[in-house]
C-alpha cells in the first residue's frame, strides 16, 4: 500500500488501515486488493498505470489474465459508485495504455511522486532480476524489493518479493540464515494483507524450510490455497513438504496438481518426478523425465533426472548418455563431454560420476554445483570421504535437499557408512 493516512477522494474519506471507505456516516469496507488497487491510482493522480505496473504492485507480479484486471477495476469503481453516465467519474480506461486516477485526493492524500510509481518500479525491477537464475541476479532482486520495503513497509507486495527473493537464494545455496529471513518477510506480507494467497505459500515455504515444522508450514500452505485453489506455487510447496515427511501418495498428488494447472512449466514437472525419485518409484520417474524431454529438449535437468532413473534402473549406458547430454546442456565443451564419454568406456559408471564430480569442482564458472550434487556425484562413484565431505558443506548452507535425506536413491551407498547417522540428525529432519 502506498500510504496509510486516511484521506478524501471524491467525497469519499478512504481510511486505508482500517480498509473502508466512508461517506455520510456510512461505511464500506474494500478487499484488500481493491484498496491497493486505489491507493496505486491516488498516489499518482491523473498519471496513466500501466497493466504491468498495476499487475507488479497489486498481484505481486503473478501472471493474471486482462479479464481479472478488469473485474477489479470494475468492482472498485461499483465500490466508488460510479455509474455510466451519471455521478463522479473516478477511474479512466485508456486503450492499450491502461488506467488513469480521474479525481484527485484531497488534502493529506497519499504521498504521490514517491508513492506507487517508484515502489511499483522496484517491484518491476525485482520481479525481472528474480526471473534470471543467477547470483548475482538474485541479490540484486533482493536490493530491489528491499528498497521498496523500506519506501512503503505497508507495501505487503514488497515484502512478498523480498521473501521470495531470499528463498531463492536460500535455494542455490547462497546463505544459511534466508529462510528465517524470508520467514519473517512473508509473515509481514500476510499480516498487510491476509487475502494473499502468494503470501501464505510463501510463510508456508519458509516455515518449512526455517523451523522444519510441517504442521505451521502445513497450516500456511492450505490457507494459501484456501484463498486460490489455483496457485501452482502453495501446490508446489505443499508437495515438498509432504515428501519431505514420506507422505509421497499426497505429495505426488499435489505435485501433479500444480502441473496441471501449469503445463508448460519445467520446475512442475521437476517437482513430480523428485517426489517419484523419493518414493523409489524409478520406472515412472524415468518415464516422467522423458516427457519434461519431450516438452523441452534443452532442460539439463530434465536429462539428469532421466539419467538418473535409467542408473538406478540398471541401465548404466542409457544413464551415461543421458547425463552427459545434461553436461553438455550446462556448458560443457564437446572435448570435455568426450573425456567424460571415454572415462564412462573405460571404466563404467563410477568413473563417469568421479570424472563428473571433479570436472564440477573444477569449473564453477561454469556450473556452480549445489553440494548435494557433488555428494551424489561422490557417493555413487564410490568416493565416500569426498560425499562425506559434500555433504558437511550442504549441511553448512543448509540445503534443501537435506530434508530427503532418508529417501533419496542416489545416496543409498552411504547408508551403512556410521557417518550417515550423524549427517541426518544434523540436517534437522520435518517433524
Amino acid at each position: 500500500m502506498t500510504g496509510q493516512r486516511p484521506f478524501d477522494l471524491g467525497g469519499w474519506r478512504v481510511d486505508p488501515a482500517r480498509g473502508v471507505l466512508a461517506r455520510d456516516g456510512a461505511e464500506t469496507r474494500l478487499e484488500p486488493k481493491l484498496m491497493d488497487l486505489l491507493l496505486l491510482f491516488a498516489a499518482s493522480p491523473g498519471r496513466v498505470v500501466s497493466k504491468d505496473e498495476i499487475v507488479a504492485a497489486v498481484w505481486s507480479g503473478r501472471a493474471i489474465g486482462d479479464d481479472t484486471l478488469a473485474a477489479a477495476i470494475s468492482r472498485l469503481r461499483s465500490a466508488l459508485g460510479e455509474t455510466k453516465g451519471a455521478g463522479t467519474r473516478f477511474i479512466e480506461t485508456l486503450p492499450k495504455r491502461g488506467y488513469r486516477l480521474a479525481v484527485a485526493p484531497d488534502g493529506s492524500g497519499p504521498p504521490a511522486a514517491t508513492g506507487g510509481g517508484e515502489i511499483a518500479a522496484l517491484l518491476r525491477k525485482g520481479r525481472a532480476a528474480l526471473s534470471v537464475p543467477l547470483p548475482q541476479s538474485l541479490a540484486q532482486a533482493r536490493v530491489y524489493f528491499e528498497a521498496a520495503a523500506a519506501a512503503d513497509p505497508r507495501s505487503a507486495a514488497a515484502h512478498a518479493g523480498l521473501a521470495e527473493a531470499m528463498l531463492t537464494q536460500h535455494a542455490v545455496g547462497q546463505g544459511a540464515g534466508f529462510a528465517a529471513s524470508a520467514k519473517a518477510a512473508a509473515q509481514a506480507a500476510t499480516a498487510l494483507d491476509p487475502a494473499s494467497a502468494e503470501g501464505w505459500a510463501l510463510l508456508g515455504a519458509a516455515t518449512l524450510l526455517a523451523d522444519r515444522d510441517f504442521a505451521g508450514a502445513d497450516a500456511a500452505l492450505l490457507k494459501a490455497l484456501a484463498l486460490d485453489p489455483d496457485l501452482a506455487r502453495a501446490h508446489r510447496a505443499r508437495a515438498f513438504a509432504l515428501a519431505a515427511i514420506g507422505r509421497f501418495v499426497e505429495a505426488e498428488r499435489e505435485a501433479r496438481r500444480a502441473m496441471q494447472i501449469e503445463p508448460l512449466s519445467l520446475a512442475a514437472r521437476i517437482d513430480v518426478i523428485q517426489v517419484l525419485f523419493a518414493a523409489r518409484r524409478l520406472p515412472h520417474a524415468a518415464a516422467e523425465a522423458k516427457k519434461a524431454i519431450q516438452l523441452s529438449a534443452g532442460s539439463a535437468d530434465a536429462w539428469s533426472a532421466l539419467g538418473w532413473a535409467q542408473a538406478f534402473l540398471g541401465l548404466h549406458r542409457d544413464a551415461a548418455d543421458a547425463l552427459l547430454e545434461s553436461m553438455r546442456l550446462l556448458g560443457t565443451d564437446a572435448a570435455t563431454v568426450a573425456r567424460l564419454k571415454s572415462a564412462f568406456d573405460a571404466d563404467g559408471f563410477d568413473a563417469l560420476c568421479s570424472a563428473g564430480a571433479k570436472l564440477f569442482e573444477q569449473q564453477r564458472v561454469m556450473f556452480v554445483p549445489r553440494p548435494m550434487d557433488l555428494a551424489m556425484l561422490h557417493a555413487n562413484a564410490g568416493e565416500a570421504d569426498a560425499a562425506f565431505a559434500a555433504l558437511e558443506e550442504a549441511l553448512r548452507r543448509d540445503d534443501p535437499a537435506l530434508l530427503f535425506l532418508a529417501y533419496l536413491p542416489h545416496l543409498d551407498r552411504l547408508r551403512n557408512d556410521p557417518r550417515f547417522a550423524s549427517v541426518q540428525a544434523r540436517a534437522r529432519p520435518v517433524r
